[in-house]
Formats: structure tokens, sequence, C-alpha cells
């Protein structure tokens, strides 16, 4: 084991949270790192006096209401989930967005809507004749136009 590794470990090793395989492959290095032995004594001897501070100090004093408070506002606290709308959480609803509109933009290159503009279509025979039908949202009224190869209308002519 490198001292990288241990050294990442040795608080763990100190406060005695390691697996024992862990924890044989620390002491191995320990062996034969001073400066791994070192950190892990400082680290003992920092979590000693942290203890024995702990000890040191004493308990508050609290009244019965005091602490039943407390207990009501840390549970309360802990039942409650911090969500967002509808009860999803906030990635997911934008992630969800996003998608939506992703999907409109490619439908929206994909289909052709025709009753928005006008249509062209022929259903005069011929190659040399082109029409244009145009249908009123409002109304519903359709014009259609006739026009030949030179864009000349062709209606009624007197």
């Amino acid at each position: 084991m490198k001292c990288l590794k241990a050294k990442k470990a040795i608080p763990l090793l100190a406060g005695g949270d390691l697996s024992p395989r862990k924890e044989r492959n620390v002491r191995a290095h320990l062996g034969i790192c001073p400066s791994c032995r070192k950190e892990l004594e400082e680290y003992r001897s920092a979590l000693g006096r942290a203890k024995a501070s702990a000890r040191e100090e004493k308990p508050g004093d609290w009244s019965e209401p005091e602490w039943k408070s407390l207990m009501a506002r840390i549970t309360a606290e802990k039942g409650r989930k911090r969500t967002a709308v509808l009860g999803l959480r906030p990635r997911w609803v934008l992630a969800s967005g996003l998608a939506a509109v992703i999907i409109l933009a490619v439908t929206a290159l994909f289909v052709k809507d025709t009753a928005f503009g006008p249509q062209v279509t022929s259903p005069v025979p011929g190659p040399d004749v082109v029409s244009v039908k145009m249908v009123s949202q409002e109304t519903g009224l359709q014009v259609v136009w006739f026009f030949n190869k030179n864009f000349d209308w062709k209606g009624d002519k007197k």
C-alpha cells in the first residue's frame, strides 16, 4: 500500500472504523512508513483531546417541554421531503420540460400542417397549370386560383 491510500484510511483507523482487511493493510504499511505512523499518532492524540473535552463539558439544563419541542421539530423535518412541482424533484421537472420542448421542435420540423398556409394543388390536368387554394380560418371560405406556367391568372375573361 502506498502512502496516499494509507493517509486516506488513517483517520478511520484512529477511530476504529476500518474493516479488518483494510486495517491489516494499513498496519502493514505503518510498519514500514514512519511519517504515516506519526500521522496516526497525531490523529489519535487529537481524538483523545476531543473526547476529554466532551467529558468535561456539562450538559445544558433544558426543561422537559424544551426537549419535547426540539424532538418534535427534528422528527417533523426528517419526515418532510423537499420536493418541487407535483411532488417531483427539480431536476426531473427541468428534464421533462426540456424533453417536451425538443419533442415539439422535432415534430414541427417533420409535420407540415397545410391548414395554416396555402395549399398548392393541381386539379386541372396538365403540367403547365398550378392551382393555389386558400381557406379562411375564420369563415371557412375557400378560394382557388389557377395559374399557367407564366403565373398568369386564368379566370373569367370578358
